[in-house]
């Protein structure tokens, strides 16, 4: 199987791709929803490991921590999946105005469907490493990073974004803060 890194940039460009399609003012509105997902689960994050605790009790009697991460990984992998699905699937929050013509629109375009490539795959892969690679069945795991991959962990949306920042609240915040004013500005 290739490194995950390769898996990735792939998916990444596969969006980028979808961006140019479905042109930039749609694809904010993806970015919009994934960002403040990506909030909400940072907000949630002890929650979902006590939740995901006990249903491994629930369902083994007694839970292990590799029961435990599996559960938790499993859930925040289903959000994100979930709301990536919703906010693509049928009519979708879109940005109101004109989509510049000619080379602009193309390149916003290209460049929202890849921010929002970075988005969901990234935090895809950020859940996967945080709670090391609990789904075997994938064939990646924590020995067989490259050092490129390495060196790409930190870089990952939850990672990077969810740092705080100002006034001790994530970057995810603002973000959010700042695309809903531009949502509703117009």
């Amino acid at each position: 199987m290739a490194p995950i890194e390769v898996l990735f940039g792939a998916l990444v460009l596969m969006f980028g791709l979808v961006g140019l399609v479905r042109g930039f003012l749609r694809e904010l509105g993806v970015t919009m929803v994934m960002v403040f997902t990506l909030f909400f689960l940072n907000l949630v994050d002890e929650l979902v490991a006590k939740g995901a605790a006990r249903l491994a009790e629930a369902i083994g009697g007694q839970s292990s921590p590799e029961q435990v991460a599996l559960y938790t990984c499993s859930v925040y992998l289903l959000v994100i999946i979930a709301v990536a699905f919703a906010s693509y699937q049928g009519e979708t929050l879109s940005f109101a105005g004109g989509v510049p013509r000619g080379a602009l629109g193309v390149v916003l375009s290209l460049l929202t469907g890849l921010v929002n490539g970075y988005l969901i795959v990234g935090s895809l892969w950020y859940y996967m490493d945080k709670f090391d690679y609990p789904l075997k069945w994938l064939g990646f795991s924590t020995a067989q990073l490259s050092p490129l991959a390495t060196k790409l962990l930190p870089l990952l949306p939850t990672a990077f974004l969810g740092q705080e920042w100002l006034l001790g609240q994530s970057t995810l915040l603002y973000l959010s803060i700042i695309l809903l004013i531009l949502r509703v500005v117009r």
